[in-house]
């Protein structure tokens, strides 16, 4: 039974040390409880990302823009990937609240399980293809535990919208759906990308869709393996993204705050939708993305998918949260601590800077870093930044929001100041490392790589610190109802919209 709480929202009293409240996700499974699967996604991540460094120091998807992806390098990376949404959709949780069945939650907190254990197993073997089919066909359960999550989740948001709760309505739920439904979208263009890989075009009418949309197999392949990389990405991120409005301070946020919040997640929103279209009509048919901005005959210019993800999902992001956490900074009785709201947003700032704002500088010089030329006077730095932006700003950013709205449930307030600061502390070394690394010095161990290790050290000391904090079970985590647990009440002007 739920220890009992006035209002789960509305946290401690003023000055309170939160009070433990950990339940088991249903009553056949008394030791499986919300406070145990994230510390374990969390600690399992963590493992496996200190194992990257075995296979490449430091860990590259893809050597370079124009090099072919080594695959046992891209499946590992899958691993990560999957196990970050996996994060993502045990936080979202705590949005759901009472508006969901018990049956959702069981759902997604075991998919989250299986799909981490699964794909990392997987991954660690998966390292060619065709030739390693029980690793692969280990990493392909994972990956539809990671279906399942995400059906999971569209019924949860589904049920909350009949609720008719105006929470449920709002926002940051609208965008959390559609970022559902693209990722879904993603992840079957996924698996029939890896069918594809594996088998040819086994069955004959995939080469003939191929045929009759007018492009070779090849790229047929190759354009579904691109659309589902991007919009995965961009979409685990907005849902994330979504998560941390919603958490830190949106429901509470009235005047001018309430509104550039929502105009924020307005524009993230359209960003996911327009997203989505666009990709799956790259995947499916002909169709190019246009290059914006051209310059040099065409060699200078911004992929147009580029500027929907990154000045309407990313920038409309930054635009929903940091309104949010300056008025939990001037707050005097914000009902959260205001360290993590702080990094967050310095995170999800590191995003733009790091993927929007650089990746545009570069792609509009590109007669100097050379889209993947090895011939390019700026190659090597193109080649640093294409798996830096990747992954450090696509993955290790959006998981380090996941971790802090983690530690914002799992944490007692002691471990707030390690957590955020070192938090804030890393994102600052990874964009300064970063940007000596791409801009300045491209040497594979120079003073970027120097920079940015010490920005990855802090970001260990933080989920490390998350990690204690949540096994030591000393926090305030009320991811999770129980069976029968009333929703809880909200004021209605504090959340309309």
């Amino acid at each position: 039974m739920r220890t009992h709480q006035t209002d789960p929202a509305a946290g401690p009293a003023h000055g309170a040390e939160p009070s433990t409240v950990d339940t088991a996700i249903g009553p056949s499974m008394p030791w499986l409880t919300a406070r145990r699967a994230i510390t374990f996604v969390i600690a399992w991540l963590a493992a496996f990302t200190v194992g990257s460094l075995a296979i490449s120091n430091p860990f590259a998807s893809e050597k370079a823009a124009g090099a072919t992806p080594d695959y046992w390098h891209v499946m590992y990376l899958h691993a990560l990937l999957i196990g970050m949404v996996g994060l993502i959709a045990l936080v979202v949780l705590e949005m759901f609240e009472g508006y969901c069945s018990r049956h959702v939650r069981i759902g997604i907190v075991l998919g989250v399980v299986a799909a981490t254990v699964l794909t990392a197993v997987g991954g660690i073997w998966d390292t060619r293809v065709p030739g390693a089919e029980v690793a692969m066909w280990t990493q392909i359960a994972g990956f539809f535990a990671l279906d399942e999550i995400l059906v999971f989740l569209i019924i949860g948001f589904a049920e909350a919208w009949r609720s008719g709760a105006q929470a449920a309505r709002s926002l940051p739920f609208v965008t959390a759906l559609l970022a559902s439904v693209s990722m879904l979208v993603a992840a079957v263009m996924g698996h029939l990308a890896g069918w594809i890989l594996e088998y040819g075009d086994r069955p004959a009418i995939l080469g003939h869709y191929a045929h009759l949309i007018g492009v070779p197999f090849a790229t047929f392949r190759d354009n579904l393996i691109g659309s589902h990389s991007h919009e995965m990405a961009v979409a685990s991120m907005a849902l994330v993204l979504a998560a941390a409005v919603y958490r830190f301070g949106y429901r509470e946020a009235t005047g001018l705050s309430r509104a550039l919040s929502r105009t924020g997640m307005a524009l993230t929103a359209v960003g996911v939708v327009t997203m989505t279209a666009v990709y799956v009509a790259m995947a499916a048919t002909s169709w190019v993305v246009p290059t914006l901005f051209q310059s040099a005959n065409g060699s200078n210019g911004v992929a147009g998918d580029d500027v929907v993800t990154g000045v309407l999902a990313m920038g409309g992001g930054l635009l929903a949260l940091w309104p949010i956490v300056v008025r939990a900074a001037t707050s005097a009785h914000a009902r959260f601590g205001r360290l993590f709201p702080l990094a967050t947003a310095w995170a999800w700032t590191g995003v733009v800077l790091g993927v929007v704002i650089a990746g545009f500088w570069i792609e509009l010089h590109e007669t100097f870093f050379g889209a993947g030329s090895a011939s390019a006077k700026g190659a090597a730095n193109d080649a640093v930044f294409t798996w830096l932006h990747q992954d450090v700003g696509l993955f290790v950013l959006p998981a380090l929001v996941a971790v802090l709205l983690a530690a914002d449930r799992l944490a007692a307030h002691g471990y707030h100041g390690v957590i955020g600061w070192s938090a804030i502390g890393a994102v600052t070394m990874l964009l300064l490392g970063g940007g000596v690394w791409v801009f300045v010095n491209p040497a594979l161990h120079g003073a970027g790589y120097v920079l940015s290790t010490v920005g990855m050290a802090l970001l260990g000391i933080c989920i490390v610190t998350t990690i204690v904090s949540g096994l030591l079970g000393d926090g305030k985590l009320r991811l999770l109802f129980p069976h029968g647990t009333h929703r809880p009440h909200r004021p209605a002007h504090a959340i309309h919209g």
